[in-house]
């Protein structure tokens, strides 16, 4: 397939890491709401880090960002494709270090 420039117009790696870095923090928040809606947002990190749960639930969140990824790499969008992948790997070596503290 030709593709030009107008078609693949979301294809930039600033486009991709902005997609990696807030699609965690939207799920992060429908997890919140959907399962601890009841309780304060506070209350609700006081809890994760008390039981120790934090960095767990942190890691789940970034499974989403496979279905940007996915997208963008099928309809040819490479570049975008490269900053959700850099956006989890950031993501991931941040969630590693919390676990070592």
């Amino acid at each position: 397939m030709n593709y030009d420039d107008r078609t693949l117009f979301f294809n930039k790696i600033t486009h991709g890491l902005i997609v990696g870095f807030i699609s965690p923090i939207i799920f992060f928040a429908l997890y919140y709401l959907v399962r601890f809606g009841q309780y304060e947002f506070a209350d609700y990190l006081n809890l994760l880090i008390e039981s120790k749960k934090l960095v767990n639930v942190l890691s789940l969140t970034v499974l989403p960002n496979l279905a940007p990824f996915m997208l963008f790499i099928n309809s040819n969008r490479y570049s975008a494709g490269r900053g959700v992948l850099a956006a989890t790997i950031l993501i991931g070596i941040v969630i590693f270090i919390m676990k070592l503290i």
